[in-house]
């Protein structure tokens, strides 16, 4: 398949592939994390095999544990099976086509990024209080010397603070860095045709 005669063809596959770059990164941090939660319901399961029933006072929590970090040791998975992926024509110019369009929409005010909507930040915050609750029953079942409870803690503000401060902050600043990308990408030259946008 020859390559199109877009001039900016080229750019749009370097951001692809440097996008990729730190897909390896990203499955390993997942990877690793999602193992290491699963391996420490294990050893809590093997030191108690009642514990992940629903009847015990924190069987639901470890079930919801569970599924998190199986969740994340997947998602490790494949991310770092896509990065090895070389990426087509097809997908650079899919790629070409849905950037564009998303800062058009986003300088416009008419779109958001996905991890502004309501339901990611619903999910969020109760991901930060599933933590949140982690820590309260590791510091009441540990006392507060144990360092998992204060980590759990960590964890829910951090996670709090992403929905309380960081994330209507960046939406604020979107419209404007939006519209300096694309004018960016007009100064340059960026070919414009029929079937963009």
């Amino acid at each position: 398949m020859s390559a199109p005669s877009n001039p900016d063809f080229e750019q749009y596959r370097r951001r692809l592939l440097h996008r990729k770059r730190y897909y390896p990164i990203y499955g390993l941090l997942l990877l690793i994390t999602g193992g290491l939660g699963l391996l420490g319901l294990i050893s809590s399961f093997l030191d108690n095999p009642g514990s992940l029933q629903p009847t015990q006072s924190t069987g639901l929590l470890h079930d919801a544990l569970l599924l998190t970090f199986l969740a994340l040791t997947i998602a490790g998975i494949v991310l770092i099976i896509r990065a090895y992926k070389a990426p087509d024509n097809t997908e650079i110019q899919r790629y070409r086509r849905r950037e564009r369009q998303r800062l058009f929409l986003q300088a416009n005010g008419r779109s958001l990024p996905w991890w502004s909507h309501l339901i990611i930040r619903v999910l969020i915050v109760l991901v930060g209080l599933v933590f949140f609750s982690g820590a309260i029953l590791v510091f009441f079942n540990f006392g507060p010397g144990a360092w998992d409870g204060w980590i759990y803690l960590l964890v829910s503000i951090f996670l709090i603070s992403l929905v309380s401060y960081f994330i209507p902050r960046e939406l604020r600043k979107l419209p404007t860095m939006s519209a300096e990308a694309l004018a960016r990408n007009l100064i340059a030259g960026e070919a414009t045709g029929d079937e963009d946008i």
